[in-house]
């Protein structure tokens, strides 16, 4: 329909990185790559035919799959962890408290603020964890914020197997954030240039998703965290954000509620049909969960 896969696996569950944030009781069933090809095959005989991996033990995973299954398979590299950005030379990721500072303190709404000072920072610091006494950027750090296109690129030939590349993460959050996403319209014109499709993904829907439309940003769609009991930053305007995209949106962190344990259809037909969600990535440690979400997630969204 709009080029973009509806059903994809997530690979943060098998790597170094993020395997730990999921479940430990796989955990170490999660660092034996027969086992994570074992899940990915799971999902494949579901139904899904879309895979997305971050670096390049995932990779291999997925080049290990692609080599066993017999109808085609496609790949999306994730490069959005330490991607290229820096200040003064520094990955942007690693100036997190003071740009998320700077954030909140001079670029959000007053109840946005808020919001997060009391709740996010506390309950979802993966993304809005920051420390109050970090210093504020100046606006010639904020100017002096830059792109290593070797980095960049560095990070997309680790995920060679790709058809579609994921750009920004939580520095587009940031660079969106701070009036810098020009930094997204290079990465997104490098990728363009390799010949391949490339989705902005994002954490902060109601800043980042209307910001890009207005700009044009030159990408195929957007990855997004919209789920039946939140969105960030605002969860009216992130749903909202995420209906008015003129670009198809993927759902991501779509099922990341204990209540949705018995419910996860529910939340996936409440998504396409009242979010317009083109498509959702989950992430799955088992086996027989990976097949059975595969399977109801083709039935409402198709391959």
């Amino acid at each position: 329909m709009n080029g973009l896969p509806g059903v994809i696996l997530g690979g943060d569950t098998f790597c170094d990185v993020f395997r730990a944030l999921y479940d430990h009781r796989c955990y170490w069933r999660l660092t034996d790559p027969d086992y994570c090809v074992s899940v990915m095959k799971a999902a494949y005989d579901g139904g899904c035919r879309a895979f997305d991996f971050s670096f390049a033990p995932v990779r291999d995973m997925f080049d290990t799959l692609r080599r066993q299954v017999d109808e085609p398979v496609i790949g999306l590299g994730n490069p959005t962890w330490l991607p290229g950005p820096k200040l003064h030379g520094k990955h942007l990721q690693y100036c997190r408290d003071r740009v998320v500072k700077t954030i909140v303190e001079t670029r959000l709404s007053p109840a946005d603020a808020a919001l997060v000072r009391d709740n996010y920072r506390l309950n979802n610091c993966m993304v809005f964890g920051y420390d109050p006494a970090a210093e504020l950027l100046s606006d010639a750090d904020v100017a002096a914020i830059e792109l290593d296109e070797a980095v960049f690129n560095a990070r997309l030939n680790e995920l060679d197997a790709a058809d579609i590349y994921f750009i920004g993460g939580t520095d587009a959050d940031w660079l969106f954030s701070l009036g810098r996403a020009d930094i997204l319209q290079r990465m997104a014109a490098i990728v363009r240039g390799r010949g391949k499709k490339s989705i902005l993904l994002c954490h902060y829907s109601s800043v980042v998703l209307p910001a890009a439309d207005a700009m044009g940003l030159d990408v195929d769609g957007y990855a997004a965290p919209v789920n039946i009991h939140w969105s960030w930053i605002n969860t009216d305007e992130g749903r909202a954000a995420v209906r008015k995209a003129t670009k198809p949106v993927i759902a991501f962190m779509a099922f990341a509620s204990g209540g949705l344990n018995t419910s996860l259809e529910e939340a996936a037909r409440y998504l396409r049909e009242d979010c317009g969600v083109s498509g959702v990535l989950f992430g799955t440690t088992k086996p027989h969960n990976a097949r059975a979400s595969a399977q109801m997630l083709r039935a409402i969204y198709g391959a």
